[in-house]
C-alpha cells in the first residue's frame, strides 16, 4: 500500500478503500493507516522535483525524515487507539 502511495498517492488511498470494503481491517487500523499514508513520502514526481531543485542529498534527507515522521506518528496513533 505504501509503495502504491509512493508511486501515486491516490492509489494508496484506493488500496485502503478496498481493504476496508473487504472488512480486513478495523476502524482504528484504517485510521492509523490513513494517518501514516498522509504523512508518508510524497509521490515519485514530488520526490524527483525536490532532488532536481535541492539536490540528491536533500531529496534523500526529505525522504528519510518523511518516513521517520510518518511511521513514528502512526505508531503513536496506534498506541493511543489501542491497536498495538
Amino acid at each position: 500500500m505504501f509503495l502504491y502511495g509512493f508511486f501515486r498517492r491516490d492509489y494508496g488511498a484506493a488500496g485502503l478503500f478496498d481493504i476496508a470494503g473487504e472488512g480486513l481491517l478495523g476502524y482504528n487500523q484504517i485510521l492509523v493507516a490513513m494517518v501514516t499514508l498522509t504523512l508518508f513520502v510524497p509521490c515519485v514526481a514530488q520526490f524527483s522535483v525536490v532532488c532536481k531543485e535541492r539536490g540528491l542529498r536533500q531529496g534523500v534527507l526529505v525522504f528519510v525524515l518523511s518516513v521517520t515522521i510518518a511511521f513514528t506518528t502512526g505508531f503513536v496513533t496506534a498506541l493511543m487507539l489501542g491497536v498495538v
